[in-house]
């Protein structure tokens, strides 16, 4: 874990002042905690038997409809995730225009949401006051060297990668036979439902 987010914080544009961990014991133990605590990164977690609702999002966002539901094992199922997730980061970050929340309002049980019109995350970066003019500069470079076709096309050649990878078991089941109705029938005809 500790070098995972190591990698990660090299990557982020910004410095990192905190995470928020999941509740699973790669996370939530003491050698991690201890090494944040060393790193002046402040630690906290979701809470407990409670899902964390913004990773969840991302998850099904963004990394189920790219990886599906299959169970990848071994170092080259891994490997193949990372060429994938490096790609889908700067595909998602640099040309991926998403929603933000503007404000929410509340009038009895109606919930009015406002957005901010759609822009990529690196937009939001490059227009934040707080981050340092050398990072806007590097993130700058990266967006003008980066191609979008190329990332598509790599993040499609690391998924054929992976479906040749994902562990078959339970994938010899046959399909059930899908029911056909007749929608012509007399009996349908006429019928009243209440």
């Amino acid at each position: 874990m500790i070098a995972a987010i190591k990698c990660a914080r090299s990557l982020f544009p910004f410095p990192l002042l905190g995470l928020d961990f999941d509740n699973a014991s790669a996370f939530m133990n003491e050698l991690v905690f201890s090494w944040c605590r060393s790193q002046g990164l402040e630690g906290t977690r979701s809470r407990a038997y409670r899902k964390n609702a913004w990773v969840e999002q991302k998850n099904g966002a963004i990394v189920l409809p790219l990886v599906g539901y299959g169970r990848f094992v071994g170092a080259e199922a891994t490997a193949a995730l990372v060429r994938l997730y490096d790609s889908v980061r700067l595909h998602v970050n640099l040309f991926q225009p998403s929603f933000k929340l503007r404000e929410k309002t509340r009038i009895g049980a109606r919930v009015i949401k406002r957005y901010h019109p759609p822009v990529p995350p690196i937009e939001r970066v490059l227009a934040h006051l707080e981050v340092a003019e050398i990072d806007k500069e590097r993130l700058r470079a990266m967006l003008a060297t980066a191609d979008p076709i190329m990332l598509f096309t790599a993040i499609r050649a690391a998924q054929e990668d992976l479906s040749r990878r994902v562990d078959g078991r339970g994938a010899r089941v046959t399909p059930e036979e899908p029911v056909v109705i007749d929608l012509q029938l007399e009996s349908w005809r006429g019928a009243t439902y209440a």
